[in-house]
């Protein structure tokens, strides 16, 4: 049966700290993650939003410790209820993955393995993770299926991958991500590709599983409409690292850096006839910034400081912080 819900836990469930994750690169060094700090709690969601190559979902990896070559790891600390992920062996590292920390991936198409069942793809996890028989494990996958609102359960568990719609397969992932009760759960564009109808589906699953199983989850997204409607606290990446971090509704009511303000212009709006504005220019190489601040060519009131010094991430109301000279 499904898991019970868990108790509120006092302080964070998660804890990174000064992360950064670097590429050594042929063409040089690529700081993916670069100095990145933020903390979740349990029943919290905070989504990390940014363009294409800021750093989110290498950020995500990075907390798995699943950084693919030529990226490393180089410094800081993942804390995991209170348990450093980076100096975890590996064997209790791959527990931990799956059981206490899952992940929903970008593309449910490609992340599925399409000669496998649906079925037995969720029964492996629960074999391999919670000892399961294989007739319990199709049970629960089954149970599962219904629980993330697949009618039919029984029926779709001998389904393949390329019988099932793209909300269907995203459903599948989640029920996959749920199935040993995380306290975690990392969300990776969860609704990439998806029309706005199932996109609202999805986003509202996550958030009644977030809030029934008091689960810690970190929603990685681009699209700040979707951030806007689903998360606590709000953390924005730029050029690896955080620029801007607050409670959503501060965050979108009051911007501080001009990267975020850029971000929000960019929504489209009822009513606004006009063409929409743009950011000029393009994301800078996370390795060529040098000494200075990384959105200093983009900025549309570059400041002197900005080329000399890297700004440090400030509080500047009470749980809102931003990276910017102007602050």
């Amino acid at each position: 049966m499904y898991a019970p819900l868990k108790k509120e836990t006092n302080g964070p469930l998660l804890q990174v700290k000064e992360l950064k994750t670097y590429f050594f690169t042929r063409n040089g060094l690529v700081k993916a993650v670069d100095d990145v700090s933020f903390e979740i709690a349990a029943g919290e969601t905070l989504a990390l939003v940014g363009e294409s190559g800021c750093g989110k979902s290498m950020t995500s990896l990075s907390i798995l410790r699943l950084v693919p070559e030529p990226g490393r790891i180089v410094d800081g600390k993942i804390l995991f209820d209170s348990r450093n992920l980076l100096h975890m062996p590996a064997a209790e590292l791959r527990r931990v993955r799956g059981n206490s920390i899952s992940m929903i991936f970008q593309e449910p198409m490609t992340s599925l393995n399409p000669v496998l069942k649906i079925g037995e793809q969720i029964a492996e996890v629960l074999r391999l993770h919670r000892g399961l028989s294989n007739s319990e494990a199709l049970m629960e996958a089954a149970e599962l299926l219904t629980r993330v609102g697949i009618s039919a359960a029984s029926e779709r568990l001998r389904d393949f991958p390329h019988q099932l719609s793209g909300g269907q397969r995203q459903r599948v992932m989640i029920a996959i991500a749920l199935a040993c009760d995380p306290q975690l759960l990392i969300a990776d564009e969860p609704t990439t590709a998806l029309d706005v109808t199932i996109q609202a589906q999805i986003m509202d699953l996550l958030a009644e599983l977030t809030r029934d199983r008091h689960m810690a989850t970190l929603l990685i997204s681009h699209d700040l409409g979707v951030v806007a409607g689903n998360a606590d606290r709000v953390a924005v990446m730029y050029a690896g690292k955080i620029v801007e971090m607050a409670p959503v509704k501060d965050l979108f009511e009051n911007p501080v850096h001009p990267y975020t303000r850029g971000l929000l212009s960019c929504i489209p709006r009822l009513g606004n006839k006009g063409p929409l504005p743009t950011i000029d220019g393009q994301v800078e190489n996370s390795g060529n910034s040098g000494d200075g601040c990384a959105f200093l060519e983009r900025c549309p009131t570059p400041c002197a400081s900005g080329g000399s010094h890297i700004p440090e991430l400030k509080e500047v109301t009470p749980g809102h912080f931003a990276r910017c000279w102007r602050a």
